[in-house]
């Protein structure tokens, strides 16, 4: 194991950490929160507040991910320079990072129509039941996706640091 007992071994092991870290929280929210919601039985403001406090409680994630990947490419950058393995940093990286434009692309329309139809929004844009409970959960669907991308960059860290 190169670097045993050193800042970078320090810093791999918290990027490490915290890519599982958010892996774990997107799947408590994914596989045990969400369809908590959707099984409550609540009327549509509900429903949609209930996920909205979930939605809001994990808005670590991105910068969360985005610190992790960061870090990650410093540490590729870091093995890189001296010769060593770097590549499994590099993707742990990307892995983290691509949490954004995921988002971005995917759920974002989803994000922005619920946080429209909260109660407590000025500008309110009312949802039937069904409808509410279909976005929930094809949010809940696409959420299920972004467990994958932390848990790789968990998994590229590990071979990294522990690659000779």
């Amino acid at each position: 194991m190169p670097f045993l007992s050193t800042p970078l071994t320090v810093a791999a092991t918290g990027s490490i950490v915290g890519s599982a870290w958010i892996s774990g929280s997107i799947s408590a929210l994914t596989i045990s929160a969400i369809p908590a919601i959707l099984q409550s039985g609540g009327a549509t403001d509900g429903l949609i507040q209930a996920w909205y406090v979930q939605f809001s409680r994990s808005l670590y994630v991105p910068v969360t991910g985005v610190v992790t990947g960061l870090n990650y490419f410093y540490l590729a950058h870091r093995h890189h320079a001296v010769g060593r393995e770097w590549r499994g940093y590099a993707g742990g990286g990307v892995a983290n990072l691509l949490l954004l434009p995921f988002t971005v692309f995917f759920i974002a329309g989803i994000n922005n129509t619920l946080i429209a139809a909260l109660h407590s929004n000025p500008a309110r844009k009312v949802l039937s039941l069904d409808t509410a409970r279909h976005l929930i959960g094809r949010w809940g669907d696409l959420n299920f996706y972004r467990i994958f991308m932390p848990l790789a960059g968990a998994a590229l860290g590990m071979w990294n640091l522990l690659s000779a």
